[in-house]
């Protein structure tokens, strides 16, 4: 029998009539039939969706929002009413009185004004002096009012307070959307990092499953006397070398699940670990890329990312600052009003009704204080308005580096799939010249490795065309509303 006859009829026992090239490398390579493993493939969508319901930094950062609603809560409770009472008594001296007063103040939104009324009781005997503090058996009624006219009548602390924490909220939501899209983006390029390591690990099992089968043919062909004992030493030389390949591959795997492990978690929020099993069978598909689809990405990225809304809510906060610091630049004239009345029995020494009506005038002569704090206002907007500019630069040069970056990476896919099939004819080539006994194992082996080395190339091609990707929805925001 030849060696040709010998070594197709070993290949066809061992491998159930299916050629050694097609039943390994091939079955690992080809998109079409390449299967890692035998359990449910782990896709994207579930590592996303993991991380958005499980994983703890992100969770961490939603406090943020709580913290910022949190600070809402505290600038309102500026306008929070106030119950004020106060019990005196004066006894053993020369006059002999109690007094009871209770009151409740309640500041408004509406041009600054407040408005208090309260109840007062004052029995007893009083100095001519203290007389003010008497009050008829039933007591005195009392309500005013107070109205700014000039400082504190369009803005106030009370509402700068609230103005400020309503931005905050906006900052903090803004704050978690960049949070979120950089953790998505992180997420993605581990989940195609194992994907890659899984698929190089099949790559090394199937060229050492090649070596492998091959072994026994080898073995029965120097029985036979059909071919030297030196290509059986020759293919467990290739074995041992392929061997180390796979561990290595086998480490990597391990290594990326392991960091993978971070974002994929069970509804327990416990950290899963995917097995090799859940590997995907192919790399998605590229996707067109126009340069009319980048002007489009570019000018939506602009409207989209949320450190570009952030600095724009900052500057709103801040704004706010100036315009409390401009009207404390004012002087203060405020209008008061208040009315009080008497009832019951007793002498009547006021009213028993009165209407008051009081002008208030107040300025600080040098107003440092209100200066200093505009003037910082006024350089911190200028500072984010620099931010802000250089932050559209920024958007815009990181969105086409990310384009030029996936048309690169999806260029070296094409031509290493190229590369791959060409090494694949050489590789078919040269088994034929084998099996026909004008070639050596040496250079067989040579070729399978050559091949398998161009399947790895372009399976790290293809991760690198799917980060590519990732930064890219990364640089325009994708999944993020416009903002307004």
């Amino acid at each position: 029998m030849t060696r040709v006859a010998l070594l197709l009829a070993g290949l066809a026992a061992l491998l159930s009539g299916q050629p050694a090239y097609q039943s390994a490398l091939d079955r690992i390579l080809s998109q079409s039939k390449v299967v890692v493993g035998g359990g449910a493939p782990l896709k994207l969508e579930d590592v996303l969706d993991s991380v958005e319901k499980h994983y703890p930094p992100l969770l961490a950062i939603l406090q943020d929002r709580a913290i910022a609603d949190a600070d809402l809560l505290s600038a309102q409770g500026r306008f929070d009413l106030t119950l004020r009472a106060r019990a005196d008594a004066d006894r053993l001296g020369f006059y002999s009185n109690e007094r009871f007063d209770v009151g409740i103040d309640q500041p408004f939104a509406f041009q600054g004004m407040s408005v208090s009324s309260g109840y007062r009781l004052g029995e007893g005997q009083f100095a001519s002096y203290d007389g003010k503090l008497e009050t008829r058996s039933l007591g005195e009624v009392r309500t005013g009012l107070r109205l700014p006219l000039l400082r504190d009548r369009s803005t106030d602390f009370r509402r700068a307070e609230v103005q400020k924490a309503n931005w905050g909220i906006r900052i903090a939501d803004l704050g978690i959307d960049q949070q979120k899209i950089a953790i998505n983006q992180l997420a993605t390029r581990r989940y195609w990092d194992w994907v890659a390591a899984g698929r190089r690990y099949a790559v090394a099992a199937a060229v050492l499953e090649i070596a492998t089968q091959r072994e026994k043919i080898l073995e029965e062909s120097v029985k036979a006397g059909q071919i030297a004992a030196i290509e059986v030493t020759d293919n467990k030389r290739a074995i041992l070398q392929r061997q180390t390949l796979l561990v290595e591959s086998r480490r990597a795997l391990e290594q990326t699940a392991f960091e993978l492990s971070l974002f994929l978690r069970d509804d327990r929020g416990q950290a899963l670990t995917p097995s090799v099993d859940r590997v995907p069978p192919a790399f998605p598909d590229s996707a067109e890329f126009t340069d009319a689809k980048l002007a489009e990405d570019a000018l939506a990225a602009l409207r989209r990312r949320p450190e570009i809304a952030r600095l724009i809510a900052q500057r709103e906060q801040t704004e706010v600052d100036a315009r409390l610091a401009k009207n404390q630049r004012l002087p203060m004239v405020d209008l008061i009003t208040a009315f009080s009345t008497e009832a019951g029995s007793g002498p009547v020494k006021r009213g028993p009704q009165e209407f008051r009506t009081s002008l208030v005038f107040e300025l600080p002569f040098q107003r440092r204080t209100a200066i200093g704090r505009f003037n910082a206002a006024q350089a911190r907007l200028r500072a984010l308005r620099e931010r802000e500019k250089f932050a559209r630069d920024q958007v815009d040069a990181e969105v086409k580096d990310a384009a030029s970056a996936v048309n690169a990476a999806q260029q070296r896919v094409i031509w290493l799939r190229d590369e791959v099939q060409v090494s694949r004819e050489l590789e078919d080539a040269e088994r034929t010249r084998f099996d026909l006994g004008e070639g050596t194992l040496f250079v067989l082996n040579l070729r399978e490795l050559t091949t398998a080395e161009a399947a790895i190339r372009e399976i790290v091609a293809q991760a690198d065309y799917q980060r590519a990707v990732a930064q890219y929805e990364l640089a325009i925001a994708s999944g993020l509303p416009i903002q307004p």
